[in-house]
């Protein structure tokens, strides 16, 4: 072999060991070697719980920016509510509390353009109520249940 086989079989064998040593110090202090974006937007509190939604992923990436919608009681560990892990979500308005309960409107992919729907719930241990809506919420706010 010569020289330069050798030298560039030795950085490569370094390369390998430093990927391995790097993936497990991630690995060990909790996290990934190429992890996500998560973003916790501002919460609200409502019904004894605090609500809150997280985007995942920036963009960058070939998987698509995801939307979740979160709650937790105190101090016990955030609940990812199902209605949010769809993965298409393209926007999203809200959560607002008021008396007629939890709403946020969100945005899915169609072929043209965004379609919007109404999430509404009415309690927190209640299954969200899913409504189409016929345009974007004007003023980036969302009608209420009699509306």
């Amino acid at each position: 072999m010569g020289q330069a086989t050798l030298a560039l079989r030795n950085l490569l064998i370094k390369a390998a060991i430093f990927v391995v040593l790097a993936a497990a110090l991630a690995w060990a202090v909790g996290g990934t070697l190429f992890g996500s974006h998560r973003v916790n937007f501002p919460a609200v509190d409502w019904d004894g719980r605090e609500w809150a939604v997280q985007v995942i992923g920036n963009g960058q990436r070939p998987d698509r920016v995801r939307w979740r919608l979160l709650s937790r009681r105190g101090e016990e560990p955030w609940i990812v509510h199902p209605v949010s892990e769809t993965g298409v979500w393209r926007d999203l308005i809200g959560p607002v509390a008021d008396k007629d309960g939890l709403r946020l409107a969100v945005a899915s992919e169609a072929s043209a353009g965004k379609s919007w729907q109404m999430v509404t719930f009415s309690r927190a241990d209640a299954a969200p109520i899913v409504t189409a809506l016929p345009a974007e919420p004007t003023n980036r706010a969302l009608p209420t249940a009699g509306n």
